[in-house]
C-alpha cells in the first residue's frame, strides 16, 4: 500500500504511550474541579492525545523508516507503525496541519495567543532538533537526554498556559524529570540490538545492555527518594517502590523476552492510569 489510512495514523502516535501526555497534562491541573467545565481544558487534552503525539512520535518514525522495517517490535499501538517511506512521504504536512490548527482554535479559547505563539514554534524545534539532521539528537546519545525532558516538560507548560494555572512546584518537575528518563533508558534499552547493528548511538548503545540496566534502577532509586521526599502519598510512593523492584526482579535478575517487556509495559501503563486519577484527586502535582 502506498497510501497511509486512518489505523496507521494512529499507530503512528503510538496510544500504547498516550499516558505519558496524560500524566503530563493533568499534572498542574489537580483539584482544579472547575476546569472540568471548561472547553480549554478539554481542547488541551484531546489536543496532547493525538496532535501532539503524533508529531513526537510520528516524525521519529518519519525519520527511521530503514530502521523501523528491521525492528520487530514495530506495527502496532504500542510501539508505533512500520510503514514505507512512499506511505509517510505526506506525513510532515499532516503533522504541521493537525497541530497548528489546534493550537489556533486553543489560542482563540483561552485567549493565550503569545504564549502559545512562542510554545508552539519551541515544540516544533525540539522535535526537529531530536529527529532531524544536522542535530538528530535521537542518534547522538547522551545528549537526546535533556531534549527529552525538555520536550515533555513543554506538555505540563501547555496544560498551565492554556488553564491559566501557575507552575507546576519543583518536587513535580524532579520527579517528572527522574521519570522521563528513566523511561528514555528503558526504551532505548529495548531497542537496543536493532540499534547496535545500524552503529545508531544512544545512551543505551554507549552504555551496553549491563550498564543500560543499572542506570534505570539508579534513576528508578532517585524518583523514588524525589517521591519520598516531596510526595506523602503512600499510593505514590507504594508505585515507585513496587516499579523498582519489578524491574530489577523481571530484568536485572531474570531477565524477559519481548513478549514478556510488552506484558510488563501494559501492566505498567494500568497502573499510571490509576495512579494518575488519584494524584489528580489529591492534587499533589499542583501548585
Amino acid at each position: 500500500k502506498d497510501q497511509l489510512d486512518w489505523k496507521s495514523l494512529v499507530k503512528l502516535s503510538r496510544p500504547g504511550w498516550w499516558l505519558v501526555h496524560v500524566w503530563l497534562y493533568l499534572a498542574p491541573t489537580g483539584q482544579k474541579y472547575h476546569l472540568l467545565s471548561t472547553l480549554s481544558f478539554w481542547l488541551g487534552l484531546a489536543y496532547v492525545l493525538f496532535p501532539l503525539n503524533l508529531l513526537v512520535y510520528g516524525l521519529n518514525d518519519y525519520t527511521d523508516v530503514e530502521l523501523d522495517a528491521k525492528n520487530e517490535r514495530k506495527g502496532n499501538f504500542m510501539y508505533g507503525a512500520k510503514c514505507s517511506s512512499e506511505q509517510l512521504k505526506e506525513l510532515p504536512r499532516m503533522i504541521v496541519i493537525l497541530n497548528v490548527v489546534p493550537i489556533f482554535v486553543l489560542a482563540l479559547v483561552s485567549g493565550q495567543w503569545l504564549a502559545l505563539a512562542i510554545w508552539l514554534p519551541t515544540c516544533f524545534a525540539v522535535n526537529m532538533a531530536y529527529n532531524v539532521e544536522p542535530l538528530r539528537l535521537s542518534s547522538k546519545g547522551p545528549f537526546e537526554l535533556p531534549c527529552v525532558v525538555f520536550g515533555f516538560a513543554g506538555v505540563t507548560a501547555l496544560a498551565s498556559i492554556v488553564n491559566n494555572l501557575a507552575w507546576a512546584p519543583f518536587g513535580y518537575w524532579a520527579h517528572m524529570s527522574c521519570l522521563v528518563l528513566r523511561t528514555q533508558i528503558w526504551t532505548e534499552f529495548l531497542d537496543y540490538d536493532p540499534d547496535s547493528a545500524c552503529g545508531r548511538r544512544t545512551t543505551s548503545t554507549l552504555l551496553g545492555k549491563a550498564l543500560s540496566k543499572a542506570l534505570v534502577v539508579v534513576l528508578l532509586a532517585m524518583e523514588g527518594l524525589v517521591t519520598w521526599y516531596f510526595f506523602e502519598d503512600f499510593l505514590m510512593r507504594l508505585f515507585s517502590i513496587s516499579g523498582m523492584v519489578a524491574f530489577v526482579a523481571l530484568e536485572v535478575l531474570r531477565g524477559t523476552d519481548d513478549k514478556e517487556k510488552k506484558k510488563a509495559m501494559k501492566a505498567q501503563n494500568a497502573l499510571g492510569l490509576s495512579l494518575v486519577f488519584w494524584i489528580w484527586h489529591r492534587g499533589l502535582f499542583a501548585a
